[in-house]
């Protein structure tokens, strides 16, 4: 009864401090952008970094979401039209190397454009599926350590026992580059709330079977 007591009180603590957070990128967020090349040295694409008295900081916004990135202990299912940002991809290449499953749906057209990241990611293993249509994969979306993708890894390792996550999806207005990380007016949502993270799963298990004859590495680039 004791240790039922203990679990009750860490999971209500642990639900507590899961994140619920709108971050918003505006005009604002480039006004320290000097600063921190100064600190930090000019290109330097650090995912965390020291205490900025921005409230609107561009640098910390992209550091909120490479922790999340970096919490990932099973699974990350990325949508997303473009991706460019070199630190959002180095939080991808970490959780890689913890062996986190990731995989990743885009835009045909935009795979293959000047600067994706996601060519990168491709070369280094990850699967990538894209949709032969004229319209356009505009979601935005990432989920992290998804219960159905959780429970689909546990099936294929043969798992009995999984060490502790929680599901996050990160999803809002905001592409993955450098305009949409520091020059746009932009939004994105970071939730643990499971209806929203569920459902969030839901979709992109949906499009990966249903893009699972179009896999990135059989497209040649334009």
């Amino acid at each position: 009864v004791i240790w039922k007591l203990v679990q009750c009180s860490r999971s209500k603590r642990e639900k507590a401090s899961r994140v619920h957070e709108v971050i918003v990128f505006n005009e604002l967020g480039e006004i320290c952008a000097a600063a921190h090349m100064r600190n930090n040295g000019i290109g330097s694409q650090k995912p965390h970094m020291s205490p900025c008295c921005n409230a609107h900081c561009s640098l910390r916004n992209v550091a909120k979401i490479a922790e999340q990135i970096d919490r990932a202990v099973y699974s990350i299912d990325l949508a997303i039209f473009t991706f460019s940002s070199l630190s959002l991809a180095d939080a991808l290449k970490r959780a890689l190397q913890r062996g986190v499953i990731i995989r990743i749906i885009s835009d045909g057209e935009m795979v293959y454009c000047t600067g994706s990241q996601i060519t990168m990611l491709a070369q280094l293993g990850v699967p990538v599926r894209v949709p032969i249509t004229t319209n356009l994969m505009h979601n935005k979306f990432c989920i992290i350590d998804g219960v159905e993708r959780v429970e689909e890894i546990r099936l294929l390792r043969k798992l009995k026992w999984m060490r502790p996550c929680y599901s996050i999806v990160i999803s809002g207005s905001l592409n993955w580059t450098a305009q949409g990380l520091g020059g746009n007016w932009e939004n994105c949502i970071i939730t643990a709330d499971e209806k929203l993270t569920a459902t969030f799963q839901a979709e992109f298990q949906r499009m990966w079977r249903s893009f699972g004859k179009t896999e990135a590495s059989r497209i040649q680039p334009k």
